[in-house]
């Protein structure tokens, strides 16, 4: 009798040592893969809100839109911006991420620090509501620093 039980539990630990092993294994990819997803999704909202708030038009002084008020005081026309592609490279604990901007119009694209001021809004807002750091001017996540670069194009 005290044998089977021996064995049952020795049977129950291996069993057990099988699942948390699979966990160890798991579990880490799943929570980086998370994160990325997470960086792209809190990006793709703010560029977003960039877009809106200057097809909008409506000029507030609110933080972070202050950052688009000079842009906005410039353009006499709705701007007709959108995102035309976002994408993302990982490499290690960094993650990159590209943004291209369209609009129809040349005297939008070719407005004098358009995109770093929206990427200065980005940032803010990022910082703000998406629980992201700014250490010097470095935007970080999840332990993953991230890089932000927008292109308004015609188109």
């Amino acid at each position: 009798m005290r044998t089977s039980r021996a064995q049952t539990a020795i049977e129950m630990v291996f069993i057990l040592s099988i699942i948390f092993i699979g966990l160890i294994l798991i579990v880490p990819s799943y929570v980086e893969n998370n994160t990325n997803v997470a960086i792209v999704g809190y990006v793709r909202s703010s560029v977003s809100k960039a877009v809106d708030y200057l097809n909008t038009g409506i000029m507030t002084n609110e933080e972070p839109y202050s950052y688009l008020n000079p842009i906005l005081a410039n353009i006499t026309e709705n701007p007709h911006l959108s995102i035309k592609s976002l994408t993302s490279e990982e490499t290690g604990s960094e993650v990159t991420i590209k943004v291209t901007l369209s609009t129809p119009f040349q005297s939008i694209e070719t407005l004098p620090s358009l995109a770093e001021n929206i990427t200065a809004f980005v940032k803010k807002d990022l910082v703000e509501n998406f629980r992201f750091t700014d250490n010097n001017g470095v935007l970080s996540y999840g332990g993953k620093t991230v890089n932000i670069e927008i292109d308004v194009v015609r188109g």
